[in-house]
């Protein structure tokens, strides 16, 4: 393989391969069809020399490659915050769920614009969203107060009465037990904000001890398990 300043870029050579304009044989590069002495190169600026093996898979498609949306399980005691880039071991492809039926792989391309428009606090779990569109920013972002999230919160003690109907009044939405100890419960509420429910906790003297966000607008975490992430599927909706 050839060094950087020698050589020609990816691109030329691979649009030479196969006869079509440079914009195809950068789209089929990008989406990962195309290998170096053996290895997938994505980069079309990549330098090969002339002693260098260029080949494309049998099913190469120059197609351009669509924006993605990533779901994922947050650990507790991980930070992300709004418009955050995912880290690359949070998606790493061993943590891919076994029920990704999406078929795409993940590639660099993916990864530019890729931010967070659904974040929870460090010390909660569950799901956690990354987009490359700009549809579904607008809808968890900037309609935000119309997505309703499902969240299970696990207290300290027993919650009373007055505390349950207490933080009832400041959610403004569902809030019931999920157990008969009383030491679970369910919140699902419109428009909530990253630190929010531990605000209206306290208020209604709850002690939260964990919360997990089990579902985003219709779409559940389902059973991607904790630190596993798929991507969405095109005709799912928050």
């Amino acid at each position: 393989m050839s060094d950087d300043n020698s050589g020609v870029r990816l691109a030329k050579r691979v649009a030479e391969l196969k006869a079509c304009s440079r914009a195809e044989a950068e789209r089929y590069i990008e989406g990962g069809w195309v290998s170096v002495n053996g290895a997938v190169v994505e980069l079309p600026q990549h330098r090969v020399g002339e002693a260098d093996e260029v080949t494309l898979a049998d099913d190469a498609r120059a197609t351009i490659l669509p924006p993605v949306t990533v779901l994922w399980h947050k650990p507790v005691g991980v930070r992300c915050d709004i418009e955050q880039a995912p880290k690359a071991e949070w998606l790493a492809a061993e943590h891919r769920s076994v029920e990704d039926r999406s078929k795409q792989r993940l590639l660099l391309k993916h990864w530019a614009g890729l931010r967070c428009a659904a974040p929870l606090d460090t010390a909660a779990s569950g799901l956690v969203v990354f987009t490359q569109e700009s549809g579904i920013w607008r809808r968890l972002v900037d309609d935000a107060i119309t997505v309703e999230h499902e969240l299970w919160v696990d207290v300290k003690g027993v919650v009373a009465p007055g505390a349950l109907a207490a933080l009832q009044r400041q959610v403004r939405a569902s809030v019931n037990r999920q157990n008969e100890a009383g030491t679970r419960l369910r919140v699902a509420a419109k428009g909530l904000r990253k630190g929010q429910l531990g605000v209206w906790c306290e208020a209604a003297g709850i002690q939260p001890d964990a919360v997990h966000r089990a579902r985003l607008g219709r779409l559940a975490l389902g059973a991607l398990a904790s630190g596993q992430w798929r991507l969405m599927m095109g005709y799912e909706r928050f």
